[in-house]
């Protein structure tokens, strides 16, 4: 069996070379199968070399580098929406759709993901950006931008933070659009809508179809000094790296 280092290092290339996974996602571009296979092959020959899995050891700042789903779906937001609906089939159409809403003709990319967990304060902070109009121009005809680029970076508060039996449990607070230095600001609609806190939870709760809190539980099942390994309630898989540049200015924040 090969070391752990080495099995990371293979890791970190399979989810390089598959865009942290989204190249195998059939619904924008379903190659690289035989990566799907071995990434899973060495995250199973990975597992039994895990550190304990402790706050200490997951607390702080991770960064999202592979993904078996959608990227945003490791989102607390997304894993409320996920519990709520109970029913895989339905989830995955959800997503799906929701997909196919924020990202046609390209028109909107998922950059940086990231989680901050913080034990003392039984909270978890979960981010991800997003540019819009990245590449706009006329196919052929032009070799010029149309538009310019902008975007933001989405952030959610959770609250409740736990960890219990390798599972980490959460309850969804708020969410607010903040800016991303290097990034324009969504014109129009920045003063209203960016550098606000929405009360997610409290309008979670005025939909009918919404039994309880907007609460996600999600599976650790691997950890060491600068990698995580975590499942949703579906079996989704979330690799996650200590990141070398932060993601989240605490204080800011």
């Amino acid at each position: 069996m090969q070391d752990r280092k080495d099995l990371k290092a293979l890791i970190y290339q399979v989810a390089a070379a598959t865009d942290r996974g989204q190249r195998m996602n059939a619904m924008i571009a379903p190659m690289y199968q035989n990566k799907l296979v071995e990434m899973n092959k060495l995250v199973e020959d990975l597992l039994p070399l895990s550190d304990e899995i402790t706050q200490s050891s997951i607390e702080g700042e991770w960064e999202l580098i592979y993904s078996s789903v959608e990227l945003f779906r490791s989102s607390p937001f997304f894993l409320a929406i996920e519990k709520a609906l109970n029913d895989k089939s339905k989830s995955d159409l959800f997503f799906k759709l929701h997909l196919l809403q924020v990202g046609s003709f390209g028109l909107s990319t998922v950059g940086r993901v990231g989680q901050y967990l913080n034990f003392n304060k039984g909270e978890m902070i979960s981010t991800f950006d997003t540019t819009i109009f990245g590449l706009t121009t006329i196919p052929i005809l032009g070799w010029f931008k149309l538009l310019p680029t902008f975007g933001g970076r989405v952030i959610t508060l959770a609250k409740g933070l736990q960890l219990k039996d390798n599972i980490l449990s959460m309850e969804l607070e708020k969410t607010k659009v903040s800016e991303v230095d290097g990034l324009g600001k969504i014109p129009f609609v920045n003063s209203i809508l960016m550098e606000r806190w929405y009360p997610v939870k409290t309008v979670w709760k005025l939909l009918p179809w919404n039994k309880e809190n907007p609460n996600c539980k999600i599976n650790v099942i691997y950890v060491d000094e600068d990698l995580r390994i975590i499942r949703d309630m579906h079996g989704a898989m979330f690799i996650y790296i200590r990141p070398s540049i932060p993601l989240l200015d605490q204080k800011k924040n």
